[in-house]
């Protein structure tokens, strides 16, 4: 029973794990993939290799025969998205042998891609020259924008407010309803008395 349990819990966990990952992006578990430093460091080692980058689009050029997309590299996360921080690795290049629409695949767009790695080509980012590592696209897989929603909620004066119910209160008391007041003034008044 136990082991029919944790072959069931161990099957859960695969296919869970693979559905995270959007189709056009999965890959083998036997291919191996280059990291993106590894390439940064010796491209030549690693010509031919897989690999499968993503980050958010610079920019983007429509050629004759392929589509070039200028990409600022970020970490993946498990499910392949990158995870926009502050810092980054570096840039790379991607090359897709088609036509992506500059109006879809615009700069600050999250993508990932699968395909080989070529070899560098070297550019200038503004007026500073760059070596960028060029990756083959088989599959380009751009991320949907994420809506940030505003969850700030601000109160009309006439709405009603269960917190007002709530609220401390200062209380102001007339003397008449006090016992010790009676007795203050009868106190008061059997002194004058004496």
């Amino acid at each position: 029973m136990l082991k029919n349990l944790l072959v069931v819990l161990s099957l859960a966990t695969f296919i869970s794990g693979c559905v995270n990952i959007p189709e056009s992006l999965r890959v083998d578990e036997s291919v191996a993939l280059t990291t993106f430093t590894d390439v940064k460091d010796n491209n030549v080692a690693h010509l031919g290799n897989n690999a499968r980058w993503g980050g958010v689009i610079a920019k983007i050029e429509n050629n004759a025969d392929n589509t070039m997309l200028e990409v600022v590299h970020f970490q993946l996360s498990s499910s392949t998205r990158p995870l926009q921080k502050d810092q980054t690795q570096g840039r790379f290049k991607v090359y897709y042998a088609g036509f992506l629409d500059p109006v879809i695949y615009k700069e600050g767009r999250s993508i990932t891609a699968v395909g080989t790695i070529a070899k560098n080509e070297s550019g200038k980012i503004g007026e500073h020259e760059y070596d960028y590592p060029v990756l083959t696209a088989n599959n380009v897989h751009l991320w949907k924008e994420i809506k940030k929603i505003d969850v700030n909620v601000t109160h009309q004066p006439m709405w009603y407010t269960p917190s007002l119910w709530y609220a401390p209160r200062p209380r102001h008391y007339s003397p008449i309803f006090y016992p010790i007041n009676k007795n203050v003034k009868q106190a008061s008044s059997s002194k004058k008395s004496n």
